[in-house]
């Protein structure tokens, strides 16, 4: 969706630019501070996801995934419910690799509260032949 969009008050487009900027400072004031992160590998579903709790251990991992020479932007449809947010994101590494990430956030007083990522190799993503 074009335009500024809001889901109990948290800014996307804002979220967006921090994302496709790569900046941290700025992504960690969109969580709660008992938030959750968990992150599953969509090519094995069966393996167990990896799992952050709280503001102080998210904000390790988004500095960590920040610092990394690669490049992210939000692709197709973002879809705004009540409470709740799911895109798609696509991250390039400069030796070719990609990855897809889907992201789901629930979002409650503004804030992050719980985020779900499934990530998998792009090449094993391509939708259009699904």
């Amino acid at each position: 969706m074009i335009g500024e969009e809001t889901t109990g008050r948290l800014d996307f487009d804002a979220l967006r630019d921090a994302i496709e900027r790569c900046e941290a400072d700025a992504l960690i004031g969109f969580y709660a501070e008992d938030a959750e992160l968990r992150i599953l590998n969509g090519e094995v579903l069966e393996s167990p996801a990896f799992e952050l709790r709280g503001k102080a251990e998210i904000e390790r991992y988004l500095r960590a995934v920040c610092d990394q020479e690669m490049t992210c932007i939000i692709e197709g449809e973002v879809v705004f419910a009540d409470e709740s947010i799911t895109f798609d994101e696509m991250c390039a590494y400069p030796d070719g690799t990609q990855i897809s990430v889907e992201t789901t956030l629930e979002i409650g007083e503004g804030k992050v509260q719980r985020q779900t990522d499934v990530a998998r190799s792009a090449r094993h993503d391509d939708r259009s032949e699904r």
